[in-house]
């Protein structure tokens, strides 16, 4: 009796441990994150998004290099204030990175791993943990 009320007990605090995909901004702090892409254009341009402090973030859209404040609310994720360079690149990656800043306007719901964020719109948006970064 013991015993099976122990592994009971055990399972559930595991259980508790994993990830929910739930995320807040002490989760997402001093981390750096990468978009996974098979279009060989993105791979050479990646956009990344980076979390530092007061839930302040910067990173590259793909073109330009921005930067805002974060916010998240019911799950999603919200920067206002974002401002950024000002180059111009071809139409294909000044319409992906105009997608990506519109959406982080506009707030992205979330899922959250140890090493895989996604952001979601009309796409799914996949970011891998870029290691090393804040250490």
């Amino acid at each position: 009796m013991k015993y099976s009320f122990l592994l009971c007990l055990l399972s559930v605090v595991l259980m508790g441990c994993s990830s929910t995909g739930t995320v807040n901004a002490d989760t997402l702090k001093y981390s750096s994150w990468q978009f996974i892409s098979d279009d060989t254009n993105v791979k050479n341009n990646p956009i990344r998004i980076e979390f530092l402090d007061a839930f302040r973030v910067n990173g590259f859209a793909g073109c330009n290099r921005f930067f805002g404040q974060a916010e998240i609310k019911d799950g999603q994720l919200f920067v206002s204030n974002i401002g950024m360079t000002r180059k111009l690149c071809d139409a294909a990656t000044n319409k992906r990175e105009d997608a990506f800043l519109n959406m982080l306007q506009i707030g992205a719901p979330m899922q959250h791993t140890q090493s895989e964020l996604i952001l979601s719109s009309d796409l799914e948006w996949r970011f891998k943990l870029v290691e090393g970064r804040f250490d």
